[in-house]
């Protein structure tokens, strides 16, 4: 039920305020920690209309602005971590247990797998709240989110502005 008018809350932001009601609807689907929100479907179709009338380019800026709000939405979980434990009283023994394990991946990798971690549907909280555990530091934490989400977004707008313009094609819509 939340899910759901969470993502009419979002779509109405779109329809109405367009690339803006996008940047600020990534911002509020990356920072709802372990709560699903699919901005995904979303930038998928709307990569499909060219609303801003750049043609080729309309997915590049989709993915810009998706990517740079998801960034900011995702310190979120950062600013949890630093919190520290006192603020994950509330998750689960498997979910504490699951960010201890992430704490070692970005003290030996850091940006890399902060980059990786942006890219894909992994739960990237988890990632965020470790950095914060850690007191990684941030600016490489939001530029490593930052590339990784904007990469992210700019795969699945092309996806929606390719794919559905061949379903169009194939299907004659």
């Amino acid at each position: 039920m939340i899910v759901e008018s969470l993502l009419a809350f979002i779509n109405n932001l779109v329809v109405q305020f367009g690339l803006l009601g996008l940047f600020v609807a990534a911002i509020i689907a990356n920072a709802s920690l372990f709560l699903p929100v699919p901005i995904d479907i979303t930038v998928l179709g709307f990569g499909a209309v060219d609303f801003t009338g750049f043609g080729i380019f309309h997915p590049l800026i989709l993915g810009i602005v998706v990517g740079g709000g998801a960034a900011i939405g995702e310190m979120s979980g950062y600013i949890l971590g630093l919190f520290g434990m006192k603020g994950l009283e509330r998750f689960s023994k498997g979910e504490i247990e699951r960010v201890s394990s992430l704490r070692g991946r970005i003290k030996r990798r850091g940006m890399v797998f902060i980059f990786l971690g942006a890219i894909t549907p992994f739960p990237f909280d988890l990632i965020g709240i470790a950095a914060g555990l850690i007191k990684y530091d941030w600016r490489k934490f939001f530029l490593a989110a930052l590339a990784g989400k904007v990469l992210r977004y700019l795969a699945i707008s092309y996806a929606g502005y390719f794919g559905i313009g061949l379903v169009r094609v194939l299907f004659g819509f």
